[in-house]
């Protein structure tokens, strides 16, 4: 079900992405790498900072935190480890929303350049 949706939203943005007008596409992208961005690596930074925190007050091992800190969760107390989760949440987000935008950045100034 999980990639159903994730093929639909894909067919959807290359719809979107045909439709909406070339300079409109670049403009769009632009805020949306920017609105990620200032959402998702202050989240990011916080985010590892109080993971490290945490797996250090649990006498947990830190490596493969910066590569795979998701597989650290299941290391940590749930107290805490749910704060972390709406942190990890909101970076994800930001970072998708920053790679939505380059997408759509980058689509856009594709267009513009075979006009």
């Amino acid at each position: 079900m999980f990639e159903l949706i994730i093929a639909m939203a894909i067919v959807i943005a290359l719809l979107l992405g045909a439709m909406i007008p070339a300079m409109a596409l670049v403009w769009i992208g632009l805020a949306l790498v920017a609105i990620g961005a200032l959402v998702g690596v202050p989240a990011g930074l916080v985010y590892h900072a109080r993971l490290y925190r945490a797996l250090r007050a649990e006498g947990r091992e830190t490596s493969g935190m910066w590569l795979r800190p998701y597989e650290l969760h299941a290391k940590l107390s749930d107290a805490r480890r749910e704060p972390l989760i709406v942190l990890f949440g909101v970076g994800a987000l930001g970072f998708g929303l920053t790679v939505l935008g380059a997408c759509g950045l980058l689509t856009g100034l594709v267009r513009l350049a075979g006009a």
